[in-house]
């Protein structure tokens, strides 16, 4: 019986192992980040009680270095864009100040629209009261299909009382690309 290499010549293994390396370099996930230059802590936006408002992110300090290669953005300044078929993870962060004795609670969610509407609804308490800085990061993670892909995501921000938000950020990655 002959040795399995021995019908290889060394430049027919070199160009194998080449072929195999290449196909799995491809650029299918990554990640970018968008960061609010608008509103800080000198210059906060202010939530209205028990108003549905969408928070702003202007994106213009954005890194988009390690984007997949077939995406253009994950962030077009107003939503988070989608791709049908695609996993995602969201980081989002920013600062929020509860600015009456009533804010005691805010709700913060993705809006794609359509039938499905609103997606990761998140519940934050203010058990430090008025006045005081509550710094917000959560993760969620998920799947675009049809609906996002049209309408995007659009941030929501709803309190039962008046607060200010600022420091918004965003970090979008790609964890699975559509088959």
């Amino acid at each position: 019986m002959a040795d399995y290499n021995s019908s290889y010549t060394g430049a027919q293994i070199d160009a194998g192992i080449a072929t195999a390396n290449t196909s799995l370099q491809t650029d299918d996930t990554g990640w970018a980040e968008y960061v609010d230059t608008q509103y800080t802590s000198g210059a906060p936006f202010s939530v209205i009680a028990d108003t549905d408002t969408v928070i702003p992110n202007n994106g213009a300090n954005a890194n988009e270095t390690q984007m997949p290669a077939d995406v253009t953005t994950f962030y077009n300044g107003s939503t988070i864009t989608g791709r049908s078929g695609d996993g995602i993870m969201i980081t989002f962060e920013c600062k929020l100040i509860p600015t009456s004795v009533g804010t005691t609670v805010a709700e913060t969610w993705f809006d794609i629209g359509g039938s499905v509407g609103e997606i990761y609804r998140r519940l934050i308490s203010f058990p430090k009261g008025t006045g005081v800085i509550r710094p917000i990061n959560f993760t969620v993670a998920g799947y675009q299909l049809a609906t996002w892909a049209t309408n995007g995501a659009t941030t929501y921000i709803r309190a039962n009382g008046t607060m200010d938000v600022y420091d918004i950020r965003y970090v979008i990655t790609r964890t699975h690309k559509a088959v």
